[in-house]
């Protein structure tokens, strides 16, 4: 506790990026950084609507003591699993969000994208599967004052729902 408090002091009065670079390196950084999606219906279809549509929602934590975070965007891979398999739903949709997550930190990030009507006919056909979760493939990238970070994480097996 006493060590990260000098270390905090010490990161915070120095000017020299370099000397930063060595109390807090890059790898630490980018371990402080979690990405996950939020408990509650964190994906989900709407194909009855009139404008069908899927909602994303991706939480985003900055477990740092040194640096403040931006989300700059991201591209997503959406597979969903059923009783019929596993099946793509989306392949590499663009996330663009500037979104600033400070130290110590969890914010939220909202995608929403409509859907097309091959999409719609897969999901009707999967909307009533007892075994129904869905698969994120994320590529994101996070800026800060130090480091611009390319983040890949793989979110299996989250809950998912289609109305």
């Amino acid at each position: 506790m006493v060590k990260d408090l000098v270390m905090s002091i010490l990161f915070s009065s120095v000017p020299i990026e370099k000397i930063k670079k060595w109390i807090y390196p890059e790898k630490e950084f980018e371990q402080d950084i979690d990405i996950d999606v939020r408990s509650t219906n964190p994906v989900s279809f709407n194909i009855n609507s009139q404008i069908p549509s899927s909602s994303i929602y991706l939480k985003v934590t900055n477990k740092s003591q040194y640096l403040e975070a931006t989300f700059d965007r991201a591209l997503l891979s959406l597979w969903l699993n059923s009783d019929k398999g596993t099946q793509p739903i989306c392949n590499e949709l663009h996330i663009i969000c500037k979104k600033k997550i400070g130290r110590k930190r969890t914010e939220e990030i909202f995608f929403r994208y409509d859907l097309n009507e091959s999409q719609i006919k897969n999901l009707g056909e999967i909307k009533e599967s007892k075994r129904l979760s869905a698969t994120l493939y994320l590529k994101i990238y996070m800026d800060s004052l130090l480091y611009d970070l390319l983040k890949e994480v793989r979110l299996e097996n989250k809950p998912c729902e289609i109305n």
